[in-house]
């Protein structure tokens, strides 16, 4: 099963519409919806976790975000050649 991800906003009425789907009508599908608002209680919860990290670990907390996982999949070929 290959993810699909498209994002939209929730319309009057509780109604999400989604238009030029890459699957034939009728195709059953799954339908995970996930806010893109953060949640300031577990902001909170991650800050009491990184503060227990050692000073170096925190320094290393989102150094790879925003990286493609296929460069590192790359990366980890050519690694162990």
């Amino acid at each position: 099963m290959d993810p699909y991800r498209v994002a939209t906003r929730i319309e009057d009425g509780g109604e999400i519409r989604l238009k030029e789907l890459p699957f034939p009508a009728g195709e059953e599908v799954d339908v995970i919806i996930l806010s893109r608002q953060r949640d300031s209680r577990a902001t909170d919860a991650s800050d009491e976790l990184r503060a227990l990290l050692p000073p170096v670990t925190r320094s290393l907390l989102g150094i790879a975000r925003g990286g493609a996982e296929e460069d590192y999949h790359r990366y980890l070929e050519e690694k162990h050649r």
